[in-house]
């Protein structure tokens, strides 16, 4: 069970998550009032100017980020929905809170610089091999790195990058590897984080629901 300060505030900006068909959708909406501890109105989810139909009894979740905690997720019904003067809905919260979890394995494709810190031995000696490298695609749990050395799976590696204006430096595993053709880079390489905080996977994940935001409200995704 989670305190009042990881609960959502009027204004706050939040996430209705609808599985439908085995199918997650995620879609930008704010609370707009508090009626009760659990009763909330928020506004409507509207996908290239076009509303989405959500219906009474529905079940979603609502997602929504905590600053320095990470993000957060309960549980609720539809009570009631309005479309004047703006679209809106009643929701009842029928859950605790809790963190949300799915995300650290949902790949979002994204282009992040990252140095690639390789430790080869060499005799009494380390060999320290550095390359620049581009993320083709990054989770929770791990990424997909583009690159132009050769590697082998199980090899382990250190990746530092930046998210957030916060340097992250985390221990991996190569899991995966593919030959690429591309005018930058020869492999791709399937990452795995091996040695990750928790404060560190919350801010990727935290990196991710606010992109995807991003791209909603632009109608990109």
């Amino acid at each position: 069970m989670t305190g009042r300060k990881n609960m959502v505030n009027v204004g706050d900006k939040i996430e209705i998550i609808r599985e439908k068909n085995k199918t997650i959708k995620f879609y930008p909406s704010q609370i707009l009032d508090i009626i009760e501890e659990n009763i909330f109105i928020i506004s409507g989810p509207i996908y290239k100017n076009e509303i989405i139909l959500l219906h009474k009894q529905e079940k979603i979740e609502i997602g929504y980020t905590v600053e320095n905690r990470g993000i957060y997720v309960f549980s609720a019904i539809i009570l009631d929905r309005e479309y004047s003067p703006i679209y809106k809905l009643k929701i009842k919260k029928s859950s605790e809170v809790r963190k949300y979890q799915k995300r650290a394995y949902y790949r979002f494709e994204t282009s992040i610089p990252v140095l690639k810190e390789q430790i080869n031995k060499k005799g009494d000696e380390d060999e320290i091999i550095i390359e620049e490298c581009r993320t083709k695609d990054i989770s929770g749990n791990g990424l997909k790195l583009l690159s132009n050395l050769e590697h082998k799976v199980g090899d382990k590696i250190i990746c530092q990058f930046d998210i957030n204006n916060e340097t992250i430096k985390i221990e991996s595993e190569i899991v995966r590897l593919e030959n690429i053709d591309t005018f930058d880079f020869k492999y791709a390489l399937g990452i795995k984080f091996i040695g990750i905080e928790e404060r560190d996977r919350d801010t990727i994940i935290k990196f991710i629901f606010e992109k995807e935001r991003l791209l909603r409200g632009k109608g990109l995704i």
